[in-house]
């Protein structure tokens, strides 16, 4: 069974496209040429079955017009199987409104020609708006001007019945095959690029030792703040490592990253998940509490301050620990986001001047 359904599918698979063609549409193709054999293969067994020889015949004309087709897509160019193809099946519409009659929804293939001309490569617009003109022009001229011919074909009414069922269910097919397999790929391009453009964003907002956001990302989130306009404002809080460049040089930058990356993990962890933490550069890292007062946010970094000072860092056979300044500002509802930044940086660098390992607010 695994071998039978391999070769079937080699039959669509098999790539004969030229350099600059497309190997998805000469599948598309392979599939519509089959689905009509099919159609035709149906149509035949209807009508030996209801002992209709005549329409039997233009059935199996149907089989064997697509069964060329598709033997004709191994040895030709895509580009002239797509003109021969649409031509033959505007002649085989046209044909079958005649042979069927109005009522039995031939017409209705002229969509899935013109569905497959859009779909059939890029470019050439301008031909493929003339062919849908076209198409529409035949498909108005027939109904205007042979819309009450009686069908050269006898059939029953209940022969008609299943035979618009059957030309309606394989016109569908064919316009529903078509889309699914282009919009399937286009919709996958599209969720590739949203999910590559979510991670580009992601990386131009976000450090890459501490994994928190970046100062662009912190500018950001304050402007938004700003212009949400709250009625309780919000607070931002500059804190920076208290020599770190000692870390650095009696440790080693391993080691000084691994303190940065520690303190980061800390500051998330004791702040709320409305808070902001960003690495604002180098040993500095700023803090935006929404919606909060100053009273509020000083709070939090007495318990922030608290605990960093007993996380210990190991070096070997030596442990140390850190301690961080703070410099607290509230915003002042002036619409100025450097100026709360700039305030909070002033009283860092006041409790820098005064002692360090504290909160200036």
């Amino acid at each position: 069974m695994r071998v039978v359904i391999d070769n079937i599918k080699a039959w669509f698979t098999k790539d004969t496209a030229s350099e600059g063609e497309s190997a998805k549409l000469l599948i598309v193709l392979r599939i519509l040429f089959s689905s009509m054999m099919l159609y035709g293969i149906v149509g035949s067994i209807y009508c030996v079955c209801t002992r209709n020889i005549e329409a039997m015949i233009c059935y199996m004309g149907t089989l064997a017009i697509y069964a060329l087709m598709f033997y004709s897509s191994y040895y030709i160019k895509i580009i002239t199987l797509v003109i021969v193809s649409n031509v033959i099946s505007v002649a085989c519409t046209i044909a079958g409104y005649f042979l069927l009659g109005s009522t039995v929804a031939v017409q209705s293939f002229f969509i899935t020609i013109v569905v497959v001309c859009y779909f059939s490569g890029y470019g050439h617009y301008i031909i493929k708006g003339i062919f849908a003109l076209f198409a529409c022009a035949v498909y108005y001229y027939l109904e205007t001007r042979y819309g009450n011919t009686v069908a050269f074909l006898p059939f029953s009414i209940t022969e008609r019945v299943y035979i618009r069922l059957m030309n309606i269910l394989a016109s569908f097919w064919c316009v529903a095959t078509v889309c699914y397999i282009y919009s399937r790929d286009s919709q996958h391009l599209e969720g590739k690029l949203i999910e590559y453009n979510k991670i580009l964003r992601q990386q131009a907002s976000t450090d890459t030792l501490t994994g928190l956001s970046n100062r662009r990302s912190a500018n950001e989130f304050i402007e938004k703040l700003i212009k949400r306009n709250d009625e309780k404002g919000f607070c931002v809080c500059m804190c920076d490592i208290d020599f770190f460049k000692k870390v650095n040089d009696s440790y080693g930058h391993d080691i000084g990253d691994k303190v940065l990356a520690g303190v980061a993990q800390a500051l998330v962890e004791n702040t709320t998940d409305e808070c902001l933490v960003s690495r604002w550069g180098g040993e500095e890292f700023l803090i935006i509490f929404p919606n909060m007062n100053g009273d509020e946010a000083k709070l939090m970094l007495d318990t922030i301050r608290a605990r960093i000072k007993k996380i210990e860092f190991e070096t070997g056979s030596k442990t140390f620990s850190i301690t961080i300044t703070y410099g607290l500002a509230e915003y002042g509802y002036d619409g100025n986001a450097e100026a709360v930044v700039k305030e909070a940086d002033d009283k860092l660098y006041i409790g820098k001047e005064n002692g360090r390992d504290q909160i200036v607010f």
